[in-house]
């Protein structure tokens, strides 16, 4: 290796490091925004896994960090599984496996934001009802989940 590709390789980590120590990132993310800074894409690959090898840089710690946030802002499990996976690059199995973890009652969670979100009452007629079960689906929640706090109406 030649004393400029040495120097472009440091200035890469650099760059690198700047990125992890704003917040933790995905493998997937970390190398989009090097590449993105019109780093060499083999050069980022194999920088990256050094930082991961190294443990700069970890799926697990990414979707540990992404997915407490998630549950804070109080989003359902399919709606973060599919950001963190979809979106960030994540193995489905890595997200798992972190929110089997983190043992979330996820029927309580449903019940706190569709409290927060409509109040106490139960949806007075099927139109309210449909409205309510629309919301705490965007939100990600399964359709149990769902049903266990919002009681459809009686005709």
């Amino acid at each position: 290796m030649d004393e400029s590709s040495e120097y472009d390789e440091k200035s890469l980590r650099d760059s690198a490091f700047r990125l992890l120590a704003m917040r933790e990132q995905s493998r997937t993310e970390l190398k989009r925004k090097l590449i993105q800074k019109q780093w060499p894409a083999d050069m980022v690959k194999r920088v990256v896994d050094e930082l991961d090898n190294e443990g700069w840089q970890s799926d697990e710690r990414f979707a540990a960090s992404f997915i407490r946030e998630k549950v804070g802002q109080k989003q359902g499990r399919l709606k973060i599984l599919a950001q963190v996976t979809q979106q960030k690059g994540v193995s489905a199995q890595i997200a798992e496996s972190v929110l089997d973890s983190m043992e979330v009652d996820w029927f309580e969670l449903c019940a706190e934001l569709k409290q927060k979100k409509f109040g106490d009452e139960q949806p007075a007629d099927e139109k309210e009802w449909s409205r309510q079960v629309r919301f705490l689906q965007q939100r990600g929640f399964t359709p149990e989940q769902i049903f266990a706090c919002v009681n459809r109406p009686r005709r």
